[in-house]
């Protein structure tokens, strides 16, 4: 007996000594995970730091919002009462289509020139010259959805399973808020999108009537089925006769003096960290030796006409082009200075011209 009870009090041993081991093992797998290096780690602290800052800067706007409005008089528990109502019976929406309504008639936007976004160059770009493209398109979205005076903006050549629509898919609303927001984005190229449109332009009011009607029953289509081929039929421009295609490029030899209300302008989308050189004008040149029914000319911004950029680059995003457009229609079709000024970084440093601050401002209103 003793030896048989010597036996178990053995095995029992063991088999704790065992589990032990076990459970040391464990507990070194999980915590002896391999260190991090010097630059992982001080790379880790900026990041929290970053994440620090934030939210001390988010908690400073807050108080301020605060501060503000009850030195206005406000109360703001109400007012947060009140938006949620709001938003339960759908006010809130209806407020912002009203206000959007009231943008697009007081700045005329049927009447006014076109901005297109022409992404053709992806297969030529990164995959972060892409997502920085991406982030441009969002921002250009965003100025033009705030503008008091909005524009009609095209997308052209974002195509299904493109990078820069994989992006773009993330953000909510993408793309059918934004198409409500007078921002289309179109799976097809430059060349389908407005050679489609300027073939269908007619003088006649029967034309334009059925026009509208097609366009009414493509949106239809577009809603049902939700093909990205509906994407681009459902907001295919509305252009007028006599209608003008102008490719902004810094290669031109034209220079533009004012806007024309006729006209579509083209920015490339390019972001190439200024590798791809001519890129913009030799697309232009293709397009108009390609397609006899589809005109197209160049020009580009008077620059070098009203600033001394001091050996600061001349290449801006497009979505800078696109805001300069903008502020130049907000400033009634002229002061090209002053729309420039307002858009561009202080990183820049560029400095306006004395003799263009000296000259009163002869450009003339855009034509309708």
């Amino acid at each position: 007996m003793e030896k048989s009870d010597d036996k178990i009090s053995q095995s029992n041993t063991a088999a704790a000594s065992v589990d032990a081991t076990t459970t040391k093992e464990q507990n070194t797998t999980k915590d002896d995970d391999p260190p991090l290096s010097k630059k992982a780690l001080k790379r880790r602290k900026r990041w929290e730091k970053a994440l620090e800052i934030k939210k001390r800067r988010k908690e400073q706007s807050k108080e301020i919002r605060r501060i503000k409005a009850q030195n206005e008089g406000r109360d703001l528990d109400a007012e947060r009462e009140q938006q949620n109502q709001n938003e339960k019976e759908g006010k809130g929406w209806e407020r912002r289509e009203n206000l959007w309504n009231d943008r697009c008639n007081k700045g005329n936007i049927d009447e006014s020139f076109r901005v297109c976004f022409d992404c053709n160059f992806e297969d030529q770009m990164t995959w972060k010259e892409v997502n920085s493209l991406s982030l441009q398109l969002r921002y250009a979205y965003a100025m033009n959805r705030k503008s008091p005076m909005p524009l009609h903006v095209h997308v052209t050549g974002v195509k299904s399973g493109c990078d820069t629509r994989k992006h773009l898919e993330k953000i909510d609303g993408f793309p059918d808020r934004w198409a409500g927001r007078a921002y289309h984005v179109h799976a097809g190229s430059l060349e389908d999108v407005f050679g489609s449109a300027l073939s269908n332009v007619d003088t006649s009011k029967d034309k334009d009537d059925k026009q509208e009607g097609d366009n009414n029953a493509a949106k239809s289509d577009g809603k049902e089925e939700g093909t990205e081929k509906d994407d681009s039929q459902q907001s295919q421009p509305k252009l007028r006769p006599n209608h003008q295609l102008v490719y902004l490029t810094g290669d031109s030899e034209n220079t533009l003096s004012t806007l024309d209300n006729n006209t579509t302008y083209i920015i490339g989308g390019i972001v190439d960290r200024n590798r791809l050189k001519r890129a913009a004008i030799e697309r232009a040149e293709a397009i108009g030796s390609n397609n006899s029914t589809l005109p197209i000319k160049t020009a580009r911004l008077p620059l070098d006409e009203h600033f001394d950029f001091k050996g600061s680059t001349r290449v801006l995003t497009c979505n800078h082009v696109f805001e300069i457009l903008l502020k130049y229609r907000e400033n009634g079709y002229k002061d090209w200075g002053g729309a420039v000024m307002s858009v561009l970084p202080d990183r820049k440093d560029i400095h306006e011209k004395e003799e263009k601050k000296d000259e009163p401002n002869k450009d003339e209103e855009g034509k309708s």
